[in-house]
């Protein structure tokens, strides 16, 4: 009897011998934390975590700073080149969308990640609609922009691009990649990392 308890004791200590060799080999061969990736664009590093859904993260003016996009992914996204001039020093921007624009959704995410960003700089992000509708957001349209409180509109069209019509700034999209494209190459105006 003895003889059969110890066998069991020594092969129940050579598997767990076999799984901690195991672990540790797969850690060393593996890596011990999840796969980051870093990319550094005009010499600031992006960093993701492939846990987040490949979410960029930037130190930016010594703040964090969050992008769905890197700049290399959205620099051909047709944008003026005084666009970061219109957001220089401001304290508030609006932005607008249609309210049976088919991209809503996206355009609401879009919306709600630009605020969460732009709140680490002081900027407040105000939102709204183009028209009157049951929810308690003020109607605001490019005949409201000013040169303090520039309009960002959101906008459906054939193609993605970001354009001006005096201080209302129209970031147009196909579809709803797109949009969240167009936030990221606002938000690379608006902290001076794109021109």
């Amino acid at each position: 009897m003895p003889d059969k308890k110890q066998k069991r004791r020594w092969g129940l200590m050579l598997f767990l011998v076999i799984i901690m060799i195991g672990t540790s080999f797969s850690v060393f061969l593996f890596g011990g934390s999840p796969q980051s990736d870093v990319v550094r664009y005009n010499g600031i590093k992006f960093v993701s975590n492939n846990l987040q859904g490949k979410l960029w993260i930037a130190s930016i003016n010594g703040k964090q700073a969050a992008f769905s996009f890197l700049p290399e992914e959205v620099k051909d996204i047709k944008a003026p080149d005084e666009l970061y001039k219109k957001f220089q020093d401001k304290i508030e921007i609006d932005v607008t969308y249609d309210l049976n624009n088919t991209y809503k959704e996206s355009i609401a995410l879009s919306q709600h990640q630009m605020g969460i960003t732009l709140s680490e700089y002081g900027i407040f992000l105000r939102k709204g609609l183009t028209e009157n509708s049951t929810f308690s957001l003020p109607i605001i349209t490019c005949k409201d922009a000013t040169a303090n409180v520039p309009v960002v509109y959101f906008k459906s069209g054939n193609s993605t691009r970001i354009y001006l019509d005096n201080d209302c700034v129209i970031a147009e999209a196909s579809t709803n990649i797109d949009f969240i494209k167009a936030k990221d190459r606002l938000l690379y105006a608006v902290l001076g990392v794109m021109k």
